[in-house]
């Protein structure tokens, strides 16, 4: 009996002592340390109406010289600083606001000293639960073309009488040869070849056309549908938008000598912009009557405001 005793505590002994088989509720697990996380994002806080989040920052007033067009403009980077905006007043050429003063940029003018057309904003911080103004910043935009002295045109050239010193038969050969050039009354005319027309839209009545633009978020804009013949410009008799989002145009179809009005309150799918094709109509002796298609592609920008 107690050689059964004595076997049984050796064994208990062994047990206890085997690392493999032993267990202690009260040793300190080495579980991994849990992998760090971002923190919650901050809720997002809907802006009251008219007021939205800003995605491009104000750098600069830019104005350009480019022969004798010059054109204000607005630098911005594609970026956002956690602010928000809304339009306060859209000017044109010339035109006061109530806002005159207010921006911390200032403002220009014309070389005819009225004052650039533009946009200003107001800038809004979120502030303890609420949205604070902090700043306004008017964005220019505007062109204006350099006054010239007119030049006279020198009269065209008159064909100088034969000498008079010619004898009586030279001044009639002087004068059946310059006769024989002249097309006769009967003479039937052969209609030229019809001249390719090059259509185009331009911000100006009288600035070239152009293929893109960029414009601010709820700024108006107008684009004026023009047609070409190598550099001379045709009569525009009527114009139509056939395809694009045209914002909150004023009209989508005019007579020539009108551009379509308008501005874009949202902004385009990401990466895309608003691509407008409008169908301009023409009917001159040079070219018949023909319609011709022009397109240009409208880049929205959402601005932010920072001084």
């Amino acid at each position: 009996m107690k050689r059964q005793s004595a076997a049984a505590t050796l064994a208990l002994l062994l047990l206890s002592s085997s690392p493999a088989l032993a267990w202690d509720p009260f040793r300190e697990r080495s579980d991994p340390p849990a992998p760090a996380r971002d923190p919650d994002p901050a809720p997002f806080i809907a802006p009251p109406p008219g007021i939205y989040y800003v995605t491009d920052t104000y750098v600069a007033d830019v104005v350009t010289s480019s022969g004798p067009l010059t054109t204000y403009s607005t630098a911005t980077v594609h970026e956002s600083t956690g602010s928000y905006a809304r339009v306060l007043d859209t000017v044109g050429t010339g035109t006061s606001s109530a806002f005159d003063g207010s921006a911390f940029n200032g403002g220009r003018t014309l070389g005819d000293g009225r004052s650039v057309a533009g946009t200003y904003y107001e800038n809004y911080a979120f502030i303890d639960g609420g949205f604070v103004p902090v700043s306004v910043v008017f964005f220019q935009d505007d062109a204006e073309l350099a006054r010239f002295r007119a030049i006279g045109t020198p009269p065209p050239a008159v064909p100088s009488p034969p000498p008079s010193g010619l004898t009586a038969a030279a001044r009639s050969i002087a004068s059946a040869c310059c006769l024989a050039v002249r097309p006769t009354a009967n003479a039937a005319a052969t209609p030229p070849p019809t001249k390719p027309i090059r259509p185009g839209v331009s911000l100006l009545p009288s600035s070239g056309p152009i293929s893109r633009i960029e414009v601010l978020r709820g700024r108006a804009v107008a684009l004026w549908p023009r047609a070409f013949v190598d550099d001379r410009e045709l009569p525009v008799l009527s114009w139509a938008l056939v395809s694009g989002e045209a914002g909150e145009a004023r009209a989508t179809a005019g007579r020539g000598g009108t551009p379509l009005q308008t501005l874009w309150p949202r902004l385009a799918p990401p990466g895309s912009a608003y691509e407008l094709v409008f169908r301009i109509e023409v009917d001159t002796a040079e070219t018949g009557h023909r319609t011709v298609d022009a397109a240009i592609a409208v880049v929205v920008r959402s601005p932010a405001l920072v001084d």
